[in-house]
């Protein structure tokens, strides 16, 4: 399929037997079946002639058409085998599913296994999590007791739709019930551990390790990293996925994202050279065993960057390995010569010293609106920051920048990077 990546037999044997599942007996894939060139092609071949599934095709086809075989979703949820949930964001990004916790959990522990700081994790040990209550949790706005924020091994440290409703009292409970609680885990939205972070950093405070601390639902920002790692010590590990497909990607112990080819294949679509391909492109995701719902070549948004070397240190071997997830294809920006600009945006803020956290947006096609959070004299990190938009974006590039005390999250609860204020055809990026 790709260079320097592998496919056992039995991963194609999976994706096979996953098409022709989903094609015979989910409805949503009959007008499909015309596209398939059969079984006496490779797994490969008849990928690539499907269509891509889209959030858009799962809302209309909810909630039985997705379903492989003569399940009744009503019976399902009646006997309490699955449930209804809502992804939070945007309408256009809202999709209901069908949720089956224990499939999500066996793929959750299949992701472990690729990285030695999780691979003895069996889902049993105390965990924190520390994401926006629109995502996972107990939301509320009132301030709700610790007893009422726990559920089974799960602690939830935060019952807040926005980090910006924070308060000190806030932090030093997350400080404290961190200490009492003692989590193996603590999972986290990077942007939110950052802004505990600071706390901790500008009070001197000193914050409980956790064996291994679990980044999950939005992109890691280098500039998140760094404050973290001011204050953690703990192995820092990236996780990738999404609420539709489970856990698609998990980081070794050497900074490798590879494939959790146990519960899901992978189809890479390149973009165009000038854009960053064939090594950057946008990734499509077709689930294994899951019993309640079928979904193949569905769009997750994001784009990926492969690996290219010839093997990763860590020695595993099996399906995509990614260097980096370079965000959402309709989040992306442009430099004022049409060039693509991906998460690059951050490796370029990165160096400045200073700086914290940012939102950019793009307006027209050269004008760049940019808010930062700044630790260090407004003044030098503005310059510094400016300075480095320039050389990303042109020398024409038409900059302004804005100091916050805090940013907004998005509507979905997680901190976006950027946004594009102008339409421009995603699918013409592609190759």
């Amino acid at each position: 399929m790709i260079r320097n990546h592998y496919f056992s037999p039995e991963y194609l044997q999976r994706s096979q037997t996953a098409l022709t599942l989903a094609l015979s007996a989910a409805p949503a894939y009959r007008a499909w079946q015309a596209h398939d060139p059969g079984e006496l092609v490779s797994a490969d071949e008849r990928y690539a002639a499907m269509p891509v599934l889209t959030k858009k095709e799962i809302r209309e086809n909810f909630p039985q058409g997705l379903v492989p075989g003569l399940r009744s979703v009503a019976e399902g949820v009646q006997h309490g085998e699955i449930e209804y949930v809502q992804t939070s964001g945007t309408t256009e990004e809202k999709v209901t599913n069908i949720w089956n916790q224990a499939w999500w959990n066996a793929s959750e522990i299949a992701s472990w296994k690729l990285n030695a700081h999780t691979a003895q994790l069996d889902g049993t040990q105390r965990e924190a999590q520390l994401a926006s209550a629109r995502s996972v949790g107990f939301r509320s706005e009132t301030d709700l007791p610790m007893p009422a924020r726990c559920l089974d091994r799960f602690l939830f440290l935060n019952e807040k739709a926005s980090a910006r409703e924070w308060e000190e009292r806030h932090f030093q409970r997350m400080a404290r019930e961190l200490e009492d609680y003692q989590p193996v885990v603590l999972e986290v939205n990077p942007s939110l551990l950052a802004r505990l972070s600071w706390w901790a950093i500008d009070r001197g405070v000193r914050l409980y390790q956790p064996r291994v601390i679990l980044f999950t639902y939005e992109f890691t920002s280098a500039l998140h990293v760094r404050s973290i790692r001011q204050v953690f010590q703990s192995p820092l590990v990236s996780s990738y996925g999404a609420t539709e497909v489970g856990y698609v990607f998990m980081e070794c112990e050497h900074g490798t994202l590879h494939q959790n080819t146990e519960f899901c294949r992978v189809d890479f679509q390149p973009l165009k050279p000038e854009h960053g391909g064939p090594d950057l492109g946008r990734i499509l995701v077709t689930t294994f065993g899951n019993p309640w719902t079928s979904l193949v070549r569905f769009d997750v948004g994001d784009l990926g960057r492969l690996d290219t070397r010839a093997a990763c240190p860590c020695g595993r071997k099996e399906g995509f390995r990614l260097s980096a997830i370079e965000g959402r294809l309709t989040n992306a920006t442009f430099t004022t010569r049409g060039k693509l600009v991906t998460t690059t945006l951050d490796d370029a803020l990165a160096p400045v010293a200073g700086l914290r956290d940012y939102f950019l947006e793009q307006n027209l096609a050269g004008e760049y609106a940019l808010k930062l959070v700044a630790s260090a004299p407004a003044d030098r990190v503005i310059s510094e920051t400016r300075a480095a938009l320039v050389s990303l974006y042109g020398p024409d590039a038409k900059v302004s920048l804005e100091v916050c005390g805090d940013l907004e999250p998005a509507a979905s609860g997680k901190y976006r990077r950027t946004r594009m204020n102008f339409d421009y055809d995603a699918k013409g990026l592609l190759a």
